[in-house]
């Protein structure tokens, strides 16, 4: 009994002893930030370090906070933590708490946030310094604020958090001109006042001492007087000169009392009419540091590390669904009725849903015209410096991923949110593909420019600032806009115009669904004024491709000197399936009109698809002006690949025409206009001997070399769009777009794309729109009727040079033809006619009226054979036709 007893004693103390875990139990803190004031803090900018116990490292940290108050997980029972509140990276306040409870709370008040103001003044403690920028980062490096200071060197006054712990400090950056930064520190501010801070910089009002430019013949040798009287002039960046001085036999020149500044230095050489001619030119910055100045005559490489771009490009930020939508749309649709290249920052969380914007993106991007190019404006708006590396990472490439899967195109230009970034995101970006960044000049100077894998094009002009105290879009007038856009050239080379959709939207208690005309009529101008002072605007990924020798130069909006008055029709992507009895109507309306056509095909997407291939070996067989280009084996961006790559896709779509089409290509048409000189040597390899790419891409003057260019200048969407900006009817604009682009180029080539004529419902449908098929067959006879003439392309060059020659390739292929019997006299005469109609062939004054044909020589018939074989030149059998003519042996 007494056993029994004791074994159930012994079984209830087991019973009633707590299990033992190994598993420490946690529990959840709640944390509320709250000002002095008992305001709650809004979360943005705020970050938590939490330390167990004594420990010196951080358990956990929150390097963003979502909410006020913040729940932290996962902290251990009965232990003590130390919470730390930190205020855009500066310090700002400490709470403890006893984990005794699963679910503890606390609250941490910080303090009021200071107001500082700078007054900012040259040496002499007097002189204001207007115009400089200023930047206040804390002492880790954060930005908290930027502005300019005005006629009395004033800055905006900037609210900040105060420096409550010992060593925190503000540091301020005084910038007047590109490499021009004085440094003031360490700044202390106090919570809840306004402070002003007067900084006297190291910088004179003028700097007394003698300044001298050795000019250079050579790298050895400097300029005498047997080379000709040079004057030397310096500009300060509004291009006003502000000295000048002739340049000594000894080949010196000299300047004195000049601002600390940055000056553009011209080398002129006066000629035989007296004419002073710029010869070399040069950025030099004026701070007393260096009294003397080098410029290389014919070394020019020498003289610069900054683009000679002179090109700007304009960005659209925060680029989103129905925010401000129509906004949104009226700045794509005014640079899409320019003609002007545009980028987009798309954030990538809040893109895909809406119709209106994502179809006018998707309808744009598939001109391939490069007039649109997309940026990735992260996944968020969240700040990326307040965030680890592997969170940035992931906000980054989900943007992109998100992008690829809506708009088919994975963007290579990040433009990060509030325009900061650091070390991180510099990596993240290097490591995933991406070959830009577009920040603000405000977080860092762009390193100096070299061509590489990756390139920082900074903003320096604007179109609106924020005024964070009324939450307002502070407007810059286009006059502020171009000045701007000039320093931004003078000091770099080139310009980032940064905007936003709030500043084209109607604001009504806040801004709204509206568009302001106003705003977007000064943006039409600001495109034109910008032109008009031939600066060339570029899509932000595309300026480092300034200097490209093949063809990338600006061309002024003044009519040219040589043209030929003359359009070509350009009809893009033809491949098998896709739209093919739209496309297959689109070629038919050409050939019943006699009209030139030329088919750029996708080499890898033809063969198949016996509708297409069917219809336009019909009209090659017959003496049609339809004609055939190489768009490359894939629709893929070319300059990806390296020059044999290139060559690949070439040489496999040439063989792929022949093959299907009996015909050889001549032309090369770059998927997305994107090209360089790996494919023009790629070109030469494959023997294609001309450039049709996007007058965008493809400006002139042009090289003279075995490489022709004829690019399209007008897109058929573009001159069929009711442009606001432009008075009279549809059809009267069209006109106009065409003949403003013979006006300055001296020719027209306008492009179709397949799906500029076809129903368009939630795609597009294998259906011809009657309205647009009209727009075409009116665009056609408003041409021919306006006094210009519609030629093949490739009779562009001659047109534009007298002393060649050239002939359309189904020509030939009919002299072939001919000579072998294949078509009869009237077949071949027909597509004679078809030369003298288009200019090709002159008509001797004596020929062409005879009453009837006689017998054709044999020997016109051996050389038919022989030209088709390239065994003699054009000029050779076109002299034949002539006599011909001239003759009476055959009658036009």
């Amino acid at each position: 009994m007494f056993q029994k007893h004791t074994l159930l004693f012994v079984l209830a103390i087991l019973v009633f002893i707590p299990s033992v875990s190994y598993a420490q139990s946690t529990g959840s803190l709640s944390v509320f930030i709250k000002s002095e004031n008992g305001d709650r803090v809004p979360p943005e900018g705020l970050s938590l370090k939490i330390y167990r116990n004594v420990e010196n490292s951080p358990t956990h940290q929150i390097s963003s906070l979502g909410e006020n108050p913040v729940t932290i997980g996962k902290l251990s029972a009965n232990d003590r933590y130390k919470v730390e509140v930190y205020s855009t990276g500066m310090y700002a306040g400490v709470g403890f708490v006893d984990m005794k409870a699963s679910q503890e709370q606390t609250t941490i008040t910080i303090k009021n946030m200071g107001g500082l103001r700078l007054n900012v003044f040259y040496s002499d403690g007097q002189t204001p310094i207007s115009g400089a920028h200023v930047s206040i980062k804390s002492n880790d490096g954060h930005l908290w604020s930027s502005s300019e200071t005005d006629l009395h060197g004033n800055t905006l006054r900037a609210w900040l958090y105060p420096t409550v712990r010992q060593g925190d400090h503000y540091l301020a950056d005084i910038t007047i001109a590109k490499d021009i930064v004085y440094r003031h520190g360490t700044i202390s501010l106090l919570p809840g006042v306004a402070q002003d801070l007067k900084v006297v910089t190291n910088w004179p009002t003028v700097v007394d001492r003698l300044f001298t430019v050795e000019v250079f013949n050579n790298t050895k040798t400097k300029v005498g007087k047997v080379d000709g009287k040079f004057t030397a002039e310096l500009y300060d960046r509004n291009k006003n000169k502000v000295a000048e001085s002739a340049v000594t036999d000894k080949g010196l020149a000299y300047f004195s009392k000049l601002k600390v500044n940055n000056y553009q230095l011209y080398i002129k050489l006066e000629d035989e009419s007296g004419t002073m001619q710029t010869v070399a030119s040069k950025l030099i910055t004026v701070t007393g540091s260096s009294d003397t100045f080098k410029i290389y005559l014919n070394n020019p490489e020498l003289n610069s590390d900054h683009l000679n771009c002179n090109c700007v490009a304009f960005r659209l930020d925060d680029v989103q669904d129905y925010f401000l939508s129509p906004a949104q749309l009226g700045v794509i649709s005014t640079f899409e009725q320019k003609q002007a290249p545009l980028t987009v920052g798309v954030i990538g969380s809040l893109i895909g849903t809406d119709p209106n914007l994502v179809n006018t993106i998707k309808t744009i991007l598939a001109k391939n015209d490069g007039s649109l190019e997309i940026a990735n404006h992260s996944w968020n708006n969240r700040i990326l410096t307040q965030m680890p590396q592997s969170e940035q990472e992931v906000l980054i490439t989900d943007a992109n991923k998100k992008i690829q899967s809506i708009f088919g195109v994975t963007p290579r230009v990040f433009i990060p949110p509030e325009n900061v970034f650091n070390n991180d995101t510099l990596s993240i970006l290097k490591d995933n593909g991406f070959t830009h960044l577009s920040s603000a000049m405000t977080n860092s100077n762009p390193p100096p420019f070299t061509k590489s894998d990756f390139y920082q094009f900074p903003i320096v002009p604007y179109t609106a600032s924020l005024d964070a105290s009324r939450g307002i879009w502070i407007s810059a007038s286009n006059e502020n806009i171009l000045d701007k856009i000039d320093e931004s050239i003078f000091e770099y080379g080139y310009a980032v115009v940064m905007m936003h959709p709030y500043e084209f939207s109607m604001y009504d208690n806040g801004y709204v669904n509206k568009i302001n005309a106003t705003k977007l009529a000064d943006l039409g101008s600001l495109i034109d004024t910008v032109r008009s002072r031939n600066i060339r605007i570029m899509a932000l990924g595309e300026i480092q491709n300034y200097d490209v020798d093949e063809a990338r130069q600006p061309t002024s909006a003044k009519n040219v000197d040589v043209g030929c008055n003359c359009v070509a029709f350009r009809l893009d992507n033809i491949q098998d399936f896709w739209l093919n009895d739209v496309q297959g109507t689109i070629i038919d309306t050409f050939d019943k009109n006699r009209i030139p056509l030329t088919l750029a095909v996708l080499g890898k997407f033809i063969g198949d698809d016996p509708k297409t291939v069917d219809q336009i070996k019909q009209k090659l067989k017959k003496t049609s002006p339809i004609n055939i280009a190489n768009k490359g084996w894939e629709h893929v961006d070319h300059t990806a690949f390296d020059k044999e790559a290139q060559t690949s896709s070439m040489l496999q779509t040439s063989e792929k025409i022949e093959n299907v089409f009996n015909t050889r290509a001549s032309i090369f048409s770059p998927p997305y206009d994107s090209f360089n000189k790996d494919t023009l040597d790629a070109m030469r390899q494959a023997n294609l001997a001309y450039l049709s790419a996007s007058i965008i891409r493809d400006a002139p003057p042009y090289p003279n070399d075995s490489i022709k260019h004829i690019p399209s200048t007008v897109t058929f969407a573009n001159a069929m769009s009711d442009d606001p900006f432009l008075n009279g009817t549809l059809r009267q604009k069209a006109l106009y777009k065409v003949q403003s682009s013979v006006d300055q180029y001296g020719f027209a080539v306008v492009s179709l794309q397949s799906s500029d004529l076809a129903v368009q419902e939630d795609t597009f449908q294998n259906t011809v729109d009657k309205g647009k098929l009209t727009l075409l067959q009116s665009m056609i006879a408003d041409i021919k009727s306006s006094g210009l003439v519609i030629v093949d392309m490739k009779q562009i060059p001659i047109l534009l040079d007298d002393d060649a020659m050239i002939v359309p390739g189904w020509i030939k292929t009919n002299a072939g033809w001919w000579a072998e019997s294949q078509i009869s006299d009237s077949e071949f005469t027909a597509g004679l006619e078809y030369l003298i109609g288009q200019r090709i062939l002159k008509v001797p004054a004596s020929g062409s009226g005879d009453s009837g044909e006689k017998d054709i020589p044999g020997w016109i018939k051996t050389n038919a054979g022989w030209w088709a074989e390239n065994k003699i030149t054009d000029s050779d059998f076109v002299r034949g036709i002539q006599y011909l003519i001239e003759n009476g042996i055959i009658t036009i």
